[in-house]
C-alpha cells in the first residue's frame, strides 16, 4: 500500500512540477478546505482531515510560508488563528483545475479496472479510531488487563501523570500553556481540592485522570490517558467509573468536561456512562483544542 501510495502521490508531484508548482500534493487538502469552506482554525481542519492537530500545524506552516494560505485572529477567541487562502493561492487554485479535472479521470480509469477504494477507506476509518499497533498491543497484554489496579495519587507516581498526557497530547494536537502549567504541579490539583487517580499494574502507571475542582461546586473530568500500549483493554473505562465514583462520594455540584469532536472513542466512552452533551457556560474554552463540551448526568443503565 505504501508504495502504490507514493507512486500515485509522486506522479502527481512530477505533474505539479512541470506547472511550475513546487507544493507537495499531499498539502491540496488543506487548501481545498479553506477553498470550500472559508477560514478554519487548525483543529477543524485536522477533523476534517482525520489527521492530527501537529501534522495539520506543519503542513499548515508550510503553506503559510509559500504565501498560499495567510493568518487572521479569531473574532471569538485571540487565542486562536484562523486560515484561509491567500489571492496567490486563489490564484493557483483556479490555474490547477484542468490537471485536477486530468487526475480525477486517471482515478476513475484505475477503479474502474481495480475497484479497491471501498475497502481502503473502511480500513483507514477502522485504522483512525484505533491503530495496528494498538490492536497489536491488546492481544500481547490481553493477560495482564484483570492485574491492573486504580488507586488515589501517590507522590512518588507524580512523574507519570505527566508523561502520560503528553504522549496523547503530542500525538493528537499540541501541548498548551495550560496543559504544561497543570502537569507539572499536580499537587497543586489535590491542594485545590480535586483528585487525581492512577492505573496501575505492577510497579508501572499505565493509565491516570484527574478530576479538576473549578469553582466552588464544579468539577472538570480531566487529563485522562492511557499508555498506547495498553488501550483497547476497557482501562480507561475503568479510570472514568472510579472518577466518577470518586465525585459521587468526595464531591459535589457538577461534574462536567470539554474534548474534542475527533476523539469519536472517547465520546462514546464518556456518553456511555452518563455524560450529555451540553451547551458550553459563557466565556472561552480554557483549551483551544476543545470543541464539545459533556456534563454527567448519572448512569444512563440507572
Amino acid at each position: 500500500m505504501r508504495k502504490i501510495s507514493e507512486a500515485m502521490y509522486g506522479g502527481v508531484d512530477a505533474v505539479y512540477r512541470d506547472q511550475n508548482v513546487t507544493l507537495s500534493s499531499s498539502y491540496f487538502a488543506i487548501m481545498f478546505l479553506l477553498r470550500d469552506g472559508g477560514r478554519l482554525g487548525i483543529s477543524e481542519l485536522a477533523r476534517e482531515l482525520g489527521q492530527s492537530h501537529a501534522a495539520v500545524s506543519q503542513m499548515s506552516r508550510k503553506l503559510l510560508d509559500a504565501q498560499v494560505v495567510r493568518e487572521w485572529p479569531d473574532p471569538k477567541d485571540d487565542r486562536r488563528r484562523l486560515l484561509s487562502l491567500s489571492p496567490r493561492g486563489s490564484a493557483l487554485m483556479r490555474r490547477l483545475i484542468p490537471v485536477w479535472s486530468a487526475i480525477t479521470a486517471a482515478g476513475q480509469e484505475m477503479e474502474a479496472a481495480l475497484p479497491l477504494s471501498d475497502a481502503l477507506t473502511e480500513i483507514d476509518a477502522a485504522l483512525s479510531q484505533r491503530s495496528f499497533s494498538q490492536r497489536i498491543y491488546t492481544h500481547l497484554n490481553k493477560a495482564h488487563a484483570s492485574s491492573v489496579t486504580i488507586i488515589p495519587f501517590e507522590a512518588r507516581y507524580g512523574p507519570n501523570f505527566k508523561r502520560l498526557n503528553l504522549e496523547w497530547l503530542e500525538k493528537y494536537f499540541s501541548v498548551e500553556p495550560i496543559d504544561e502549567e497543570v502537569l507539572s504541579r499536580p499537587a497543586a490539583i489535590l491542594r485545590k481540592g480535586g483528585f487525581i487517580l492512577f492505573a496501575r499494574l505492577g510497579k508501572r502507571i499505565i493509565g491516570t485522570c484527574a478530576l479538576l475542582k473549578q469553582g466552588a461546586a464544579r468539577f472538570e473530568l480531566s487529563k485522562m490517558a492511557v499508555t498506547e500500549s495498553y488501550q483497547g483493554l476497557g482501562i480507561g473505562r475503568r479510570l472514568l467509573e472510579a472518577a466518577i465514583g470518586t465525585f459521587a462520594t468526595r464531591a459535589k455540584g457538577e461534574l462536567f468536561l470539554e474534548t474534542n469532536s475527533a476523539l469519536a472513542p472517547a465520546i462514546r466512552l464518556y456518553e456511555s456512562v452518563g455524560f450529555v452533551h451540553a451547551e458550553r457556560p459563557t466565556g472561552p474554552s480554557h483549551y483551544e483544542r476543545a470543541d464539545v463540551y459533556m456534563v454527567y448526568r448519572g448512569s444512563p443503565y440507572q
